[in-house]
C-alpha cells in the first residue's frame, strides 16, 4: 500500500483553486483505488467529512500534525504552485500542479525577480509536474530550461453547472433584458476595458461585468463608463453560483477578451448553457475554446462589434453549433480529471491499476 498526500488546503476558498478542490476532493475519496491510501490536507472543519478510509491533516497546524505520518508518505501532491508547505524527505516523491506562470506578465521589479527564482526551484524540487493546458506546458518549457522531467497535461474539469439552481440577480431588470456577460476578476490581464467602447455600438444591450473588482484597474473601468451608460454597463462585484447560472442561461453572449489565462473556466461553463462565446486569441483560450468560439483579432471597437454581430446572427441557443459546443464542453469533466490523476499517482509510484 502506497500513501499519497493531496493538498486540499483551499477547499473553502472562493477561487479557481477552491473550485477545483471542492470538485476533486469528494470524487477522489469516492473512487476505488486499490493499492493507494490517501491523506487529505483540509481546513480543520472538514476533517472526517469524506469518509473514514481517508486520513486527514488540518491546514491550520499542518507542519506539526503531518509529522507522525512522515515515515508513511510515498507521494506528496501540491495541487497548485501557491502551496504554503510540502514535506521533503527521503522516499517522498513530489508532484506539483502548475496552473500558470502569470507572474511573468503581472509582476515587476523585485517581485518579479522573487518569482523567477522561486518557481524554477519549486519545479526542480519536484519529481513530476502536471500542467493544466498545453499553453502552460509551453510556458514552463520556455522559461524553465533544462528542467529534464516529464510535464503531464491534465485539463481542469468543469462541474455540471447547468443542472444547478438558478436565481435572477437583483441588478437585472427582468427576464427579457438583453445583455452580455463578462465573468472574472476585474484585473488588467482580463482586458475588460476593450469592451466599454465596443458597447457604444450595442445601445440596446447591457453588459454585466461580474467578479471581484477592488483593484485599481477596476476604477479605470468605472471611469470609462459614461454617466448615461452607468445603468447598462455594470461592475456587479461577486455573484453567487445560483446567480451565475441564471446569467449564463439568459445572456446573449459571454464576452471574454482576457489576455492571460492558464485555462479559462467561464468559456466552457457558458457552452454548457448554449451561450455564444466570444474570446480573444491570447494564451490558452484558442486551445480551450477550440472551434466553438468566435475570436477577436483586433481591440478596435468597430472590429470587435462586427465579430459579435456576425456571431450572434448565426447562433441559436438550441442550434447545432450550440449543441456541439455543449458536448465539447462536457469532455472537460471531473470524472476524467480524477481518473487521470489516479493514473499519474500509480505511474509515479509503480502501483499497477485496472486496465480500462
Amino acid at each position: 500500500m502506497k500513501t499519497v498526500v493531496v493538498d486540499f488546503s483551499n477547499l473553502d476558498d472562493m477561487s479557481g483553486f477552491g473550485e477545483i478542490a471542492r470538485n476533486y476532493c469528494p470524487r477522489l475519496a469516492q473512487t476505488e483505488t486499490p493499492g493507494l491510501h490517501f491523506i487529505f490536507i483540509v481546513p480543520e472543519k472538514h476533517k472526517g467529512e469524506f469518509g473514514d478510509h481517508i486520513d486527514y491533516v488540518g491546514r491550520e497546524n499542518l507542519k506539526r500534525d503531518i509529522k507522525p505520518y512522515r515515515q508513511q508518505i510515498d507521494l506528496w501532491h501540491a495541487t497548485h504552485q501557491q502551496y504554503k508547505y510540502r514535506m521533503h524527505g527521503k522516499g517522498i516523491l513530489q508532484l506539483l500542479t502548475v496552473h500558470d506562470l502569470n507572474y511573468l506578465h503581472e509582476k515587476h521589479g523585485i517581485h518579479l525577480l522573487k518569482h523567477k527564482l522561486k518557481m524554477p526551484l519549486m519545479l526542480r524540487r519536484s519529481d513530476a509536474v502536471a500542467v493544466i493546458s498545453q499553453y502552460v506546458k509551453q510556458d514552463v518549457e520556455s522559461h524553465v530550461p533544462f528542467l529534464n522531467k516529464p510535464l503531464t497535461v491534465i485539463y481542469n474539469g468543469i462541474s455540471d453547472v447547468e443542472n444547478g439552481q438558478q436565481s435572477r440577480p437583483a441588478f437585472v431588470d427582468g427576464d427579457d433584458q438583453r445583455f452580455f456577460l463578462c465573468i472574472g476578476q476585474v484585473r488588467e490581464k482580463k482586458n475588460v476595458h476593450t469592451l466599454i467602447p465596443m458597447m457604444q455600438l450595442f445601445p440596446d444591450h447591457s453588459l454585466f461585468i461580474c467578479g471581484a473588482n477592488h483593484w485599481a484597474y477596476s476604477d479605470r473601468i468605472r471611469s470609462m463608463i459614461a454617466p448615461e451608460d452607468c445603468h447598462r454597463i455594470l461592475l456587479t462585484g461577486k455573484i453567487s453560483d445560483e446567480e451565475k447560472r441564471w446569467l449564463y442561461a439568459h445572456a446573449e453572449a459571454l464576452l471574454f477578451p482576457s489576455r492571460l489565462e492558464g485555462f479559462g473556466i467561464p468559456v466552457l461553463e457558458a457552452m454548457r448553457f448554449g451561450t455564444k462565446v466570444f474570446s480573444s486569441r491570447y494564451s490558452c483560450l484558442p486551445e480551450v475554446c477550440s472551434t466553438h468560439a468566435s475570436y477577436w483579432d483586433s481591440d478596435e471597437p468597430a472590429a470587435m462589434a462586427k465579430v459579435v454581430s456576425e456571431g450572434l446572427a448565426e447562433w441559436r441557443r438550441d442550434g447545432q453549433a450550440a449543441l456541439e459546443a455543449k458536448e465539447y464542453s462536457r469532455t472537460f469533466n471531473y470524472s476524467r480529471y480524477t481518473k487521470q490523476y489516479i493514473q499519474l499517482y500509480r505511474r509515479l509510484l509503480g502501483v499497477p491499476g485496472v486496465q480500462e
